[in-house]
Order: C-alpha cells, then structure tokens, then sequence
C-alpha cells in the first residue's frame, strides 16, 4: 500500500480526496487516515471560523490610565 504524505495544500486537497472515496465506498478508515482527516477538518475550521479555543491565548488587558492614577495616588 503507497504512503500519502500531504507536503502542500495541494497534496493535502488530494489525499481528503481519497480518503473520502475510500470513506464513501463503505470502507473502514485506518486510524492514521481518521487523524489525517480530523486534522484537515480543523484546518478547514479555523481558516472559515477564526481561532478555535485551542489556538487563543489569553492576555492581560492593559490598565487605563485613570485606574493607573488612582493606584499611584495610593502608593506611599
């Protein structure tokens, strides 16, 4: 059996394409090719719906500076 390896978006077009033949004629999916297409798919969501949750990092928002004067007036 010939190793599908994607190394372009092309590749990766071509192998989802025979994956979904194998998937539409009934056949079972190998694990390696249901990570392949569970991969693909969340390519494919993240480039239509933004960042999913995985990929977002949270960062603190900076203070405004009228917090930022009320917390000088209290320093000593």
């Amino acid at each position: 059996m010939t190793m599908i390896t994607p190394s372009s978006p092309t590749g990766a077009a071509i192998t989802m394409a025979v994956i979904a033949d194998k998937a539409q004629r009934g056949a079972r999916l190998t694990a390696a090719e249901q990570s392949i297409v569970m991969s693909n798919a969340a390519q494919i969501y993240a480039n239509r719906f933004g960042p999913m949750p995985a990929d977002m990092r949270l960062s603190p928002a900076p203070l405004p500076e009228n917090v930022k004067g009320v917390l000088a007036s209290f320093s000593l």
